[in-house]
């Protein structure tokens, strides 16, 4: 057994018994996992360095991690490119010279309609969580049978208030550059789903809506500090200056080009694998930067 999954054995022997109060592991070394996320744009490269609160959303921060460790975020982009947030996690980046990101974006809208659809990641997620596979840990339960979970999704717990995850003192809130987990809204009002939550009995219940993530993640890029009772802040940025110069060389690209020539608007569907929504049923809009936003390597340097 190597060091690393003996850590994480370790670990997770010591989170087992997790009450949801802001409690400090003395013991376990990997309470704060790091890692890093390099960034590229216009042919510069930005190294983000995070703070990972396994502590409080000990589910989050292990999916994060096992997403990461299967490569899964390695260059992907900015799909969704908002004021307030960048939303990645989603699509993969392709250079090729015809149906590229850069040849897609300045053939116009339906061509870069096209190029979401055929980078959409959703499959190769759907794959790699598939339970059968034991690449992700499943949280998230179809039924509850005879004091069993029963047939798991691929889809992950939502530690937030709004879905019973509690934490007393020192809950993460919103900060300049920090990691959320993000799901979409979904049209499935009334769908109840079992969740397997640390430190819970087996077979506690929840809105599916708020257990519905799968790799989706944003970082915050303005100053807010307010909470977020919706949706899982799990990481806090390290290093502010690296997101100050990485905004920096985006806003003077957009400034070259203009602001309504650096972005493209784009309608399509998502969650389409998903069990409880189906395909082409949920549209959302994403905006893309004429430069693309590339998400490079999401590397765990401390377990």
């Amino acid at each position: 057994m190597t060091f690393k999954k003996l850590g994480r054995i370790v670990c997770a022997a010591a989170l087992s018994g997790l009450v949801v109060a802001a409690p400090v592991f003395a013991g376990c070394s990997t309470s704060h996992p790091e890692a890093k996320i390099t960034v590229e744009f216009a042919g510069e490269t930005y190294v983000l360095e995070y703070k990972l609160y396994r502590n409080m959303y000990p589910q989050t921060v292990q999916h994060f991690i096992e997403l990461a460790d299967n490569d899964f975020y390695d260059d992907t982009i900015i799909h969704n490119y908002q004021s307030d947030k960048w939303y990645g996690g989603g699509y993969d980046y392709n250079t090729d010279e015809e149906r590229g990101y850069t040849a897609s974006f300045e053939d116009g809208t339906e061509s870069m309609l096209d190029y979401l659809e055929a980078q959409s990641k959703e499959y190769e997620y759907a794959v790699l969580a598939d339970p059968e596979a034991g690449k992700i840990t499943p949280s998230v339960y179809r039924d509850f049978i005879d004091g069993d979970l029963s047939q798991p999704l691929t889809t992950l717990i939502g530690e937030f208030s709004n879905n019973q995850h509690k934490i007393e003192n020192g809950a993460l809130t919103a900060s300049y550059g920090c990691l959320r987990m993000f799901y979409t809204a979904k049209d499935v009002d009334g769908k109840r789903v079992y969740l397997d939550k640390q430190g819970s009995e087996k077979g506690v219940m929840g809105d599916y809506k708020y257990n519905s993530a799968t790799s989706l993640f944003s970082i915050q890029v303005n100053s807010s500090t307010s909470s977020d009772s919706s949706y899982c802040i799990f990481a806090v940025l390290q290093n502010s200056d690296v997101l100050d110069a990485l905004k920096d060389a985006v806003s003077e690209a957009s400034s070259d080009v203009g602001s309504t020539n650096f972005s493209k608007e784009v309608s399509l569907y998502v969650d389409n694998f998903d069990e409880f929504v189906g395909a082409q049923v949920n549209e959302v809009n994403y905006k893309l930067t004429a430069t693309p936003i590339i998400i490079r390597t999401v590397e765990i340097t401390k377990y």
